[in-house]
């Protein structure tokens, strides 16, 4: 794991044959640079991959994942936070080249998280033949735009500072829970600059400490698994996962969906908010 990834994965830079064309499709289906952790993570595991991807590209291809995830952005409410001054960066050594950088970080996860979440839920769904046949999310007013650029690497815990590192696994156990054992990706881009993680835990801190952080999550995960049981009763015909896989899938789709994405889709938003407005 020379990437640091804090579940087994294959990284983008390791993967070649199927995998490596499955994470070209996937970034190129969901517009956004990277290939997010759950689908690396998939990657290690016999099928699972090939399996996941095949049976939920279609509803991207309609674009009913992404107007359900669009929906589930929209419809969030979220308290208040303060917006940043552009001193603040300043200050902590973000410059504006470092700001553009930081807002593409923001960009791309708030693109991908609500995608990946309401693709994992209806892959729960399917597996569950937990299955609805409610009404489709209305289409919303405007189309969520394909991110345009690239990314930092991903700051491997292992070869940086212990104050840089316990920083990042504080702002992992944010409306953790106790269920903090998924590292999260977002915070190790960031953690290019330190000094903004500084001002993400401050933000952040007082909301998961008076539960506001928590109510957000909950919304957004109880959004989720409904539009996944939603999209999930209406694809026709999909493929059986593989048998040697299918208790481990069902085990990482479920930990994703609670541990780690539900807690990120908020916690990106309030931080988009928080940024100065150019």
């Amino acid at each position: 794991m020379r990437s640091g990834d804090p579940v087994p994965a294959i990284t983008e830079n390791d993967a070649t044959g199927e995998v490596a064309e499955l994470y070209d499709d996937i970034r190129k289906t969901l517009g956004v640079p990277l290939v997010n952790l759950i689908w690396r993570n998939l990657a290690t595991m016999p099928g699972a991959l090939a399996w996941a991807w095949s049976s939920i590209k279609p509803l991207y291809a309609s674009g009913q994942i992404q107007n359900e995830a669009l929906a589930l952005i929209k419809g969030q409410q979220l308290p208040a936070v303060p917006m940043l001054p552009t001193a603040a960066l300043r200050v902590v050594d973000i410059d504006a080249g470092a700001e553009v950088a930081i807002r593409g970080i923001l960009d791309s996860y708030n693109r991908s998280n609500p995608l990946n979440l309401i693709a994992l839920f209806t892959l729960l769904a399917m597996l569950r033949n937990e299955t609805t046949e409610d009404t489709a999310a209305p289409v919303p007013q405007e189309a969520q735009q394909a991110f345009d650029g690239t990314l930092p690497a991903l700051v491997n815990l292992h070869e940086t500072s212990d104050e840089i590192a316990e920083l990042v696994r504080a702002i992992n156990r944010l409306g953790a829970r106790g269920r903090d054992h998924v590292l999260v990706s977002m915070p190790r881009h960031l953690a290019h600059w330190p000094g903004y993680l500084a001002l993400y835990w401050t933000l952040i801190a007082p909301l998961d400490a008076n539960g506001e952080l928590h109510r957000c999550i909950d919304s957004v995960f109880a959004n989720g698994q409904a539009c996944g049981a939603r999209l999930a009763g209406a694809i026709s015909e999909a493929p059986q996962p593989p048998d040697a896989s299918r208790a481990q899938i069902e085990s990482t789709l479920n930990d994703f969906c609670h541990n780690a994405i539900s807690r990120m889709i908020p916690v990106v938003s309030l931080l988009r908010k928080a940024m100065p407005t150019t």
